[in-house]
């Protein structure tokens, strides 16, 4: 039961030190212009209200005893979408990547990253014999399966913006 704990705790840390070291070696912040801060800012307004939607649709089910998830999952389950929303938002108005393509291609990496790590967690519980549903209503598998369908959703969609972009300029 220790390893099974001890592990995602692992990955954690590791992440969170990898990322700070990379902050820590940035050059330069990125520069956006005026057309992709008020696009963020629309995209930052959406996932919020989506997030309120959710977590009032939430609060519903639970007093009415309809009791789909543990409330931490569903918690977690709507920040997961509501960053997915933000970012694939940012993305179609082109407010996401900046005038960096170093930059542009690390955000690619770490979406596929993430999807894969999260898939690599889903699969693992799986073979563990954990199940998406149980007694009490969805499982962690559904916060892993939710976050790699999210974030490969993502890379697959910031990968099409790009070869886009690139097409329209050699045009």
């Amino acid at each position: 039961m220790l390893d099974n704990v001890l592990f995602p705790i692992i990955i954690a840390v590791v992440v969170v030190l990898f990322v700070a070291i990379a902050c820590l070696f940035r050059n330069k912040k990125a520069n956006y212009d005026e057309r992709q801060l008020l696009a963020r800012n629309a995209a930052y307004k959406g996932a919020f209200f989506f997030l309120i939607v959710y977590s009032f649709t939430c609060g519903l089910l639970r007093i009415f005893d309809v009791k789909w998830a543990d409330t931490s999952i569903q918690m977690f389950l709507g920040i997961i979408i509501s960053f997915a929303l933000f970012l694939a938002i940012s993305i179609l108005k082109d407010a996401f990547f900046s005038n960096s393509q170093k930059r542009n291609m690390q955000s690619i990496i770490s979406f596929f990253s993430s999807g894969i790590v999260s898939v690599m967690f889903f699969l693992s519980g799986l073979g563990k014999g954990d199940v998406l549903w149980n007694n009490s209503g969805l499982s962690i598998l559904a916060l892993y399966l939710v976050s790699s369908v999210c974030f490969i959703a993502l890379g697959i969609l910031a990968v099409i913006k790009i070869i886009l972009e690139k097409r329209g300029t050699e045009k």
